[in-house]
Order: C-alpha cells, then structure tokens, then sequence
C-alpha cells in the first residue's frame, strides 16, 4: 500500500470513528475553541485554520486552501480522543510511546536527523526559522524551543552545538498530553511536521 493509500484510509477510518460524535460537546474538554457558525477557528502548526464541523474538512484561513492531509489526519485522530486532555509540561521522550524504542531508529532519521543536517552549528540561522513557527524559548541546549501544534499540543526542541570531537545533536520531546491521545505513529507524524517544517 502506498502512502498516499495508507493516508485516505486513515482518513476515512477517522470520518466513520467520528460521524456520531458530538463535537460541540467533545472540543472544550479537547482544549479547543468552541464552534462559530459550524466552524472551529483554532491554530494548527502556526497557521490560523478553521475546521468545518459539517464535513471536518480543515482550511486555512488565509488562503482558504485545504489544510494537508497529514495534517487533518491527525486532528481527526485527536478528535477520536473521549477524555480530557490539558498541557501537562511533562516532557515525556518518543521512547515512551508504545513500541518508541523500537521505532526510534527511523524516528530520528524522519525528525532530528535532517535538521541537523541542515543546520549544523549554525544556531541563527535555526533561530530565525523558528520565527516562522508558535516557539518560545526554553532554557535547555545551546538552543531550546516549545513549539505549538494544536490545541494542547506541544512539542520541546533541544538543539546541541558541536565540538571538535562530537558534532551538533538535537533532541525533541513531547508534551505528555500527546501520550495521552496519540500512538506511536502520530506522534511520530506530529514531530517530523514540525521538524521538516523548520527546514
């Protein structure tokens, strides 16, 4: 099955999880914005996006274009969430998702591995495309980062200069609220977004 395959069964398997869902009930607990005229305007990877309640189909506002399906895809995942969800500011490892220790091999190679590859020892250059995203910065590394996803959703870079003797590390972390509704695939689709997204 090809990705593209894989995708739109996902994203139908999430449209028949929803379908008799009470949205409007479900989104406060959710942390999201509630609902005006049918649509729910919140903040998905430093965008303002708008997800219509009739199809949950997500546009951006902006330009009105449809949000990527990867990206829908996993707010239609968190959506399928029936608990309370809240940020925690637990930072919680990809190890720690089912079967992350497993997986953190390709982990790595689709999140911190190309950045950095890209960034190097080169710090400003990371700070100003973290400028493009919802960051704040956090005490850790050479160079630390919370970046927003959506809803109660955060994700913690920590970017490690080189020495002559070891190069430039980064590692990402997890709000532990994501723990609480995503696997180990979501989460790993979560942070690559992000981390591809500063490249």
């Amino acid at each position: 099955m090809s990705k593209q395959q894989a995708q739109q069964q996902a994203l139908e398997q999430a449209l028949t999880a929803l379908a008799d869902v009470d949205l409007e009930r479900r989104l406060p607990l959710l942390g999201l914005p509630t609902a005006q005229d049918g649509r729910v305007p919140f903040r998905l990877f430093a965008q303002d996006a708008l997800l219509d309640l009739s199809d949950l189909a997500i546009r951006l506002a902006a330009s009105g274009a449809p949000a990527k399906l990867a990206d829908r895809i996993l707010v239609l995942h968190y959506l399928m969430h029936e608990g309370p969800v809240a940020r925690t500011e637990r930072l919680v490892s990809f190890h720690e998702f089912p079967g992350g220790s497993f997986y953190f091999g390709p982990f790595r190679t689709r999140t911190v591995e190309p950045l950095v590859k890209r960034f190097g020892n080169d710090l400003d250059a990371l700070r100003t495309n973290l400028g493009r995203w919802d960051a704040t910065p956090v005490p850790q590394g050479d160079l630390g980062a919370c970046l927003h996803a959506f809803g109660p959703l955060y994700l913690t870079l920590i970017y490690q200069r080189g020495d002559e003797e070891f190069g430039p590390t980064a590692e990402v972390l997890f709000d532990a609220a994501a723990l609480r509704v995503f696997g180990t695939e979501d989460a790993a689709v979560l942070a690559s977004r992000i981390c591809i997204g500063l490249l």
